[in-house]
């Protein structure tokens, strides 16, 4: 009987909407309307805010298209109209397509253990649209074992990351950095050790085939955990250009760049890459300070002599090209104020040794300031292991952690 009821409701509705409609037909011609019973809800499929506890960010998309793309719903977006979808790939050989995907490690949240070592765990990052040119990876959890450990006895390997690494490949950056007495630098640094809270951005061509692999080479049983997040940017994003050529891409007025492993301690060897800090609208300049600086000796024949005698070679200073040549960090433009060093003392891109400053000298920490745009920090240290460690074993080189700030101007 309710079912009767309802039936002949309806009817009784559509009747009187189908009256009106064929009555006022004249009135809706005029005003160039059409009245439908029904309205399509379109919402983009942007980035939205999980409710899960394990991955914070997902894709918007309808609970249907979700499930058809093997997404798990984890609460909503578009004011109710969609779900928050979350994407993420364990297992070896798994490919991605989704934007904002999750690549976690067997296992995970558990530390993985491999049956069997050496084993590679490896992804395949494939362009969710045409239009993708850069792809960033946000290491919201990454522990691996450390590089081998920088003493004298390992004089020959310091630094390498020969029991854990990740790799990073793409269609046309195919040489992958090798670990041992021979090594080789690849297109893309390898990364080992705690690198949580770090990123890494990769370049695309505009080949629509084009893809990144991402390879986990693991040696040991333990400290084999990773939660990264994939996110792709066309290249028609206004930043992508900017962005072309930088590992690390930074932006924001004030911050805090840090080498790969600089919480584990260690410098890593087989690093040479960009970090890329955006100029922001009406700041010209950029200073950095130190929060903590050790990059080692310099060179590699020379035992530490910006340890020990405060500087390379009998000189005075731990800066230039000349002096620092294996492991070191360039600023362009660097110099002790916007209009670079005072008077006629000679200006310095290349620095090493235990403290920075614009004169390599003397042994102090003292702010730098840049007013070369792009603004730009490169991170350079040798292929096969660190330098100048002989001296300097007790106190091994970790790297760098610097903050910066920009400076406002007329440019």
């Amino acid at each position: 009987m309710k079912v009767a009821c309802a039936f002949l409701l309806v009817c009784f509705l559509a009747a009187i909407l189908a009256s009106k409609t064929f009555n006022g037909t004249k009135s809706l011609e005029r005003k160039g309307r059409i009245f439908s019973l029904f309205s399509i809800v379109q919402f983009p499929n942007a980035a939205c805010s999980s409710t899960s506890g394990t991955y914070s960010n997902g894709t918007c998309y309808t609970a249907g298209e979700c499930s058809s793309k093997g997404g798990s719903s984890q609460g909503n977006c578009a004011a109710g109209f969609g779900v928050c979808c979350i994407f993420s790939v364990s297992a070896t050989a798994s490919s991605v397509s989704e934007n904002c995907t999750y690549i976690v490690n067997p296992s995970y949240p558990s530390n993985y253990a491999p049956t069997s070592t050496p084993t590679t765990v490896s992804y395949t990052i494939n362009k969710c649209s045409n239009d993708i040119c850069r792809i960033r990876l946000d290491y919201d959890t990454f522990v691996l074992d450390g590089p081998v450990t920088t003493i004298l006895a390992n004089i020959d390997t310091s630094g390498q990351c020969s029991t854990d690494r990740l790799t990073m490949t793409t269609t046309d950056r195919t040489n992958v950095p090798t670990t041992g007495g021979s090594a080789t630098e690849g297109h893309y640094p390898y990364i080992c050790g705690t690198n949580t809270g770090y990123h890494s951005y990769l370049d695309l061509s505009c080949t629509a085939t084009d893809s990144a692999t991402l390879s986990f080479v693991i040696g040991g049983a333990t400290n084999n955990q990773w939660k990264i997040k994939v996110t792709q940017y066309s290249c028609n994003d206004p930043g992508v250009a900017s962005q072309q050529g930088c590992f690390q891409y930074h932006e924001g007025i004030t911050g805090t760049i840090q080498s790969y492993n600089f919480a584990g301690g260690n410098q890593l060897v087989g690093q040479n890459y960009k970090n890329c800090i955006r100029q922001e609208e009406g700041y010209c300049c950029i200073q950095y300070n130190v929060i903590s600086y050790d990059m080692g000796g310099g060179l590699a024949d020379t035992v530490a002599d910006c340890v020990t005698a405060g500087g390379i070679g009998g000189a005075n200073r731990c800066s230039g090209a000349a002096l620092c040549s294996m492991d070191f960090i360039i600023i362009p433009g660097a110099g002790q104020t916007p209009s670079g060093n005072p008077g006629s003392q000679e200006t310095y891109e290349r620095f090493c040794g235990l403290n920075l400053n614009a004169l390599g000298f003397p042994n102090t920490n003292q702010p730098i300031i840049s007013c070369e745009c792009p603004f730009e920090l490169s991170h350079i240290t040798g292929i096969e292991a660190l330098s100048g460690i002989a001296a300097n074993s007790a106190d091994p080189p970790v790297g760098f952690s610097l903050s910066y700030s920009q400076i406002a101007g007329g440019c």
